[in-house]
């Protein structure tokens, strides 16, 4: 009997203490549990987000390039309103902006790069010739109406110009200064910087295939066909 008592006793002194004891168990158990959950569930979502990366990125870069195709035929237009407008090509694409009134609702970025460092393509030049219509007459194209040697003047430098000429002249057209492969091809070129956006020709697939559409006044001429 006195056992007993004293085992009662002990369990009545204890109570607390033991509950307490038991309590701290139990919450010490548990967090294990949650934090081996939470590892295991960020494990999961790495492994998900490895696998969606791809097709976010590839959705992206689709997108950056119908936005290429969308803003580069937008600095065509533009070039081709300012030509009509003014008599004359700009010779640089501020001018665009900058005239008033204005022939660019805004002066885009190249979204490739996301930055505003178009290449310009100025008149009489290589770049000028748009793929598959040399010798067409487009106004950009070397011996075409109203032509002429892209004029080149030095850069200044701090202790005056220097011998590196900058071409400044009359603007056709833009395009990307990114060489990277496309997703898909555009009049079968399949690099961004290969993408020559020039006036008169920038909407030649939307137009009717037997004709390029210039500004009015200018002749009209007929597109290759295609084999």
């Amino acid at each position: 009997m006195k056992r007993k008592t004293l085992n009662v006793k002990r369990r009545g002194n204890a109570k607390g203490r033991g509950a307490s004891f038991h309590v701290s168990r139990f919450t010490f158990d548990d967090s294990g549990y949650t934090m081996v959950a939470v590892v295991i569930g960020m494990m999961i979502l790495a492994i998900l987000i490895m696998g969606v990366a791809p097709s976010i990125a590839t959705i992206m870069k689709r997108e950056r390039e119908q936005e290429l195709l969308f803003r580069g035929k937008q600095y065509a237009r533009a070039i081709a309103l300012f030509q009509r407008r003014y008599g004359r090509f700009p010779t640089e694409l501020k001018e665009l902006y900058a005239n008033r009134p204005r022939t660019i609702r805004k002066l885009f970025k190249e979204p490739i790069c996301n930055c505003p460092d178009w290449h310009v393509i100025y008149q009489n030049s290589p770049d000028a010739v748009a793929p598959g219509m040399a010798g067409s007459g487009l106004p950009g194209s070397p011996g075409a109406p109203g032509g002429g040697q892209v004029p080149r003047t030095p850069t200044p430098g701090v202790f005056g110009p220097t011998e590196q000429p900058k071409s400044v002249g009359p603007i056709v057209g833009v395009r990307s200064n990114v060489h990277e492969e496309a997703l898909t091809e555009w009049r079968g070129q399949k690099f961004y910087d290969e993408w020559r956006f020039i006036m008169g020709d920038a909407d030649r697939d939307t137009m009717n295939p037997n004709t390029v559409r210039l500004p009015s006044g200018a002749p009209q001429f007929p597109t290759p066909s295609r084999r």
